[in-house]
């Protein structure tokens, strides 16, 4: 198996992963692998269920296509702008899985003192101003955040995670994603009761985390 199959696969593999956890709708959220200087995306407009390597497409680092008959994702300025700030990433994942982009939509970061594995994986997941889908303004306020997070939230939109591979980075959105299902069911079960872990242990178990993972935050 060809090493460029591999990269096709492993977006493919991600995609469906994506759907049958429901973290996309038929036509949304959009992978990307770099290696080299080549960038391997998913097209634009394609069901991510039915998404075959031979439709990914394939750009150089500055969103030229050099392989594949469709259009990349119009969202191809994003991935771009993140392997240019962030040269130790290889994959960028981008999706609209419904807790996460609940907090997006209402233009809140997640600050979770409940769940010390929030706190050890992330600490925080901050969110940047909305920028119009498909437009270069949805990356606006990226380079403030990106180079210390590896999970951001988009603005009304969704969210966006970076890792050395797309497995990692579907990995850590689907973490988020769950921790914030449980988060959601916890305020409807307590009744408004304070359950926050004290302010010690919460920068403890940030400082393990920073220690433990490779994970920014």
């Amino acid at each position: 198996m060809s090493k460029d199959y591999e990269i096709k696969k492993e977006i493919v593999d991600v995609a469906h992963m994506l759907n049958d956890r429901r973290m996309v709708g038929t036509y949304e959220g959009n992978i990307s692998i770099k290696s080299e200087d080549k960038v391997y995306l998913t097209p634009s407009g394609q069901s991510k269920e039915l998404l075959t390597e031979g439709k990914i497409i394939v750009t150089d680092l500055n969103g030229n296509v050099i392989e594949g008959e469709l259009k990349p994702t119009s969202e191809t300025p994003m991935h771009l702008r993140c392997y240019e700030l962030r040269p130790d990433i290889n994959a960028v994942v981008h999706c609209h899985a419904p807790y996460s982009t609940a907090y997006a939509q209402a233009n809140m970061a997640v600050e979770s003192k409940v769940s010390p594995e929030f706190m050890l994986l992330f600490g925080k997941v901050p969110v940047i101003p909305y920028g119009r889908p498909g437009t270069e303004h949805i990356i606006d306020g990226l380079e403030d955040v990106i180079n210390d997070y590896d999970v951001v939230l988009l603005a009304n939109h969704g969210v966006l995670a970076v890792g050395k591979t797309a497995h990692e980075a579907f990995s850590k959105t689907l973490s988020l994603e769950m921790l914030l299902q449980t988060e959601f069911i916890r305020k409807v079960i307590s009744d408004g009761k304070n359950t926050d872990l004290p302010d010690e242990e919460c920068e403890a178990l940030i400082e393990i985390g920073k220690s433990n993972h490779g994970v920014k935050r």
